[in-house]
């Protein structure tokens, strides 16, 4: 993970000039430390992925119907708990653990957090299908199975001045966009010094028939 302290990676800006923050997405993970730029309220790390990991979830996304899991963990522990006893006996099932736990070295690596807040999701509704910000400083998001998180670059979003709630986003279909599978990505919330009322907007798709499986950590 030192790789992560000194940078220079090639990534792609979304949002128009004029706008005041911006998102990273960049193929190395090297990218994730531009959470660290002010003009900056989220990061993609589109990356390559243990196929088996992405098997493993979804044949647990299509089993345990819609589920919801959390855990805290202090340093140097694992997450392997996060799974019922069932799932780890699926094929692939250590490897995908293997996964969290490294993207979980990750976050702390970035922020040096006391605990981590490990919440594990299987939807096969929407669960916030409103355009919102989250009230926390950073968000980690990873979706293994399904469609991933919706966002807006931030000149397409609408918000009102003093309240950090969103309104209701008049959003044509083409201006949403999608996090890509077991892409790593670093949100920005409303609690981020200096990230007041610039909380990254997004939301979650209708899974369309296909479990979602989604990984969150927060800092705790």
């Amino acid at each position: 993970m030192s790789a992560l302290a000194n940078y220079s990676c090639d990534t792609d800006i979304a949002g128009s000039p004029s706008s005041t923050r911006h998102t990273v997405i960049g193929n190395s993970i090297e990218c994730l430390t531009d959470f660290f730029r002010d003009d900056v309220n989220m990061v993609v790390w589109e990356r390559e992925i243990d196929p088996l990991c992405l098997q493993f979830a979804e044949s647990f996304a299509q089993q345990a119907g819609e589920l919801k899991r959390f855990i805290s963990i202090e340093a140097d522990e694992t997450a392997d708990d996060i799974l019922p006893n069932w799932a780890r006996t699926l094929p692939g099932a250590d490897r995908w653990l293997s996964d969290i736990n490294t993207v979980i070295d990750m976050f702390r690596c970035l922020f040096e957090p006391a605990a981590v807040g490990v919440r594990l999701h299987v939807l096969n509704g929407t669960m916030c299908p409103r355009f919102h910000v989250d009230r926390v400083p950073a968000r980690l998001l990873v979706t293994y199975s399904g469609k991933g998180t919706e966002w807006l670059s931030e000149d397409q979003v609408i918000r009102t001045c003093g309240d950090a709630r969103l309104p209701e986003q008049n959003i044509r279909p083409e201006d949403i966009q999608s996090l890509s599978t077991a892409a790593v990505t670093l949100l920005k919330g409303e609690l981020w010094k200096g990230n007041e009322g610039f909380g990254l907007a997004h939301r979650s798709p209708s899974p369309e028939g296909v479990p979602r499986l989604v990984l969150a950590l927060d800092w705790l």
